[in-house]
């Protein structure tokens, strides 16, 4: 799995003529702990924790900056966007419950076949979304996952 490297992102930062502010640092640090894909909103309330100041525009920035890098991916599986700090390849499970998009590994889902797509594309990468409820919404809705 890549995720974002602090030194790594603090070296490209300096490099480009730009400050390592310590809120950047904290969305950083936030955005490498994270194992959920946190919307924009979820990244500014956890970050004004340490730093109450932050402004909204502080983490679009941010966030415009990391994913023009190819540091971060927009996950346009849920409204609102979310944010995904893992750039190796996966597909997501979006549950229909609580909107929460998880990480699925490409060795859990046998790859499709693209030999028959119309007009015979060169397929470079794809994504699957598998859509759902997660154990949690199961349990509080009683119901049973029929490929479980």
């Amino acid at each position: 799995m890549e995720r974002l490297d602090l030194k790594r992102v603090e070296s490209m930062v300096l490099a480009q003529g730009l400050k390592m502010t310590p809120q950047r640092r904290a969305i950083i640090e936030y955005l490498q702990k994270c194992d959920t894909h946190p919307t924009a909103e979820e990244i500014l309330q956890a970050v004004n924790l340490q730093f109450p100041m932050t402004s909204r525009p502080t983490v679009y920035n941010t966030l415009n900056w990391l994913k023009g890098e190819g540091l971060i991916r927009e996950v346009f599986e849920s409204s609102p966007v979310r944010f995904d700090p893992n750039t190796s390849p996966h597909h997501h499970f979006v549950c229909e419950g609580c909107a929460r998009v998880s990480d699925v590994s490409p060795l859990d889902i046998v790859p499709p076949s693209f030999a028959s797509l119309p007009g015979g594309p060169r397929v470079e990468s794809y994504q699957i979304t598998i859509r759902g409820q997660c154990a949690g919404c199961q349990q509080q809705s009683g119901s049973v996952s029929l490929f479980a």
